[in-house]
């Protein structure tokens, strides 16, 4: 199957997703249970059967670093427009957490159809940045802004109950420490993992929300996460002179869209839930036009 069928079928998932939940054969919590179970086995038992196998070099680390340094600028950078657009405390929380929310998850079946195991291992080491910074800085300032309080044992509890996490750590012992899993075992949990992963796509499609199309709220956000990130992500690149491969990643993932963790997130602190539903499903259609000319525009 050509690089080509591959992306088209993914676009057919979405869109499939998307007509299913017009015609009402799946609704948002069908998504959600999608979403869960790519969270809690696809790619946990694709970092087992990937992460744990590729050869790690040294510039490596640079690739969470990265992912860490886009989202902490990104902080700032949505801070200052929030206060020049005098947004409301509920909408400058949503605006914020969608910009820091990287939707890397979204990009993983494209990477994995065009760049391959050794494409998505790495990329799974730039969602290491993401992950900590989600579970730990995203989620306090939802916090904040929402008006709960949050402290350090809340916070902790967020980022060890992440199961991605925790398989990424486990597939990075084993691979520096040299224990190679069997042959048989990879196999079974690569096929499994990215089975499940297919449902990534097709949630989205279900979850897809484009209201507020126009709205300067959405249109600033959509900047800051893809057009911002592209920018510091091309900074990235040239402060740790990345090339080849890793030097495609750190780009593509910069530029991903909106996590639709954001919108959960934003939910549950009471902040400006359908702000951040638009903005992430808007930035999921964007992103279907531009991750697949990326995936084959980018040298690797």
């Amino acid at each position: 199957m050509t690089v080509e069928i591959r992306v088209l079928l993914l676009i057919g998932l979405f869109a499939a997703g998307f007509a299913a939940r017009r015609l009402g054969w799946l609704k948002p919590p069908h998504a959600g249970k999608m979403l869960r179970l790519v969270i809690t086995v696809g790619l946990p038992a694709l970092f087992l059967a990937d992460v744990s196998r590729i050869p790690l070099r040294a510039d490596l680390v640079t690739l969470p670093l990265s992912c860490v340094l886009i989202v902490l600028v990104t902080w700032g950078a949505s801070l200052v427009t929030g206060r020049g657009m005098q947004l409301q405390r509920a909408g400058q929380g949503a605006m914020t957490i969608c910009s820091m929310s990287v939707n890397n998850g979204f990009l993983f079946p494209f990477v994995i159809a065009v760049w391959g195991q050794v494409g998505f291992a790495q990329l799974a080491l730039f969602d290491f940045g993401n992950a900590l910074c989600q579970g730990s800085l995203v989620y306090a300032i939802a916090a904040t802004y929402g008006g709960h309080g949050t402290g350090f044992t809340a916070i902790a509890r967020r980022v060890l109950g992440f199961p991605p996490l925790w398989a990424l750590i486990v597939a990075l012992l084993l691979n520096v420490s040299d224990v190679a899993l069997p042959v048989w075992l990879t196999t079974i949990l690569g096929t499994v993992g990215k089975l499940i992963l297919l449902l990534v796509i097709v949630a989205l499609g279900v979850l897809f929300d484009a209201r507020l199309l126009r709205d300067a709220r959405v249109l600033a956000t959509l900047s800051l996460r893809i057009a911002l990130g592209l920018l510091l992500g091309y900074g990235c690149v040239l402060l740790f002179d990345l090339e080849g491969l890793t030097r495609a990643v750190v780009l593509l993932g910069s530029a991903a869209p909106i996590g639709f963790s954001a919108v959960v997130i934003a939910d549950r602190e009471h902040l400006d839930r359908e702000l951040a539903a638009s903005a992430a499903s808007i930035s999921v259609l964007l992103a279907l036009a531009y991750v697949p000319l990326a995936l084959w525009l980018l040298p690797r």
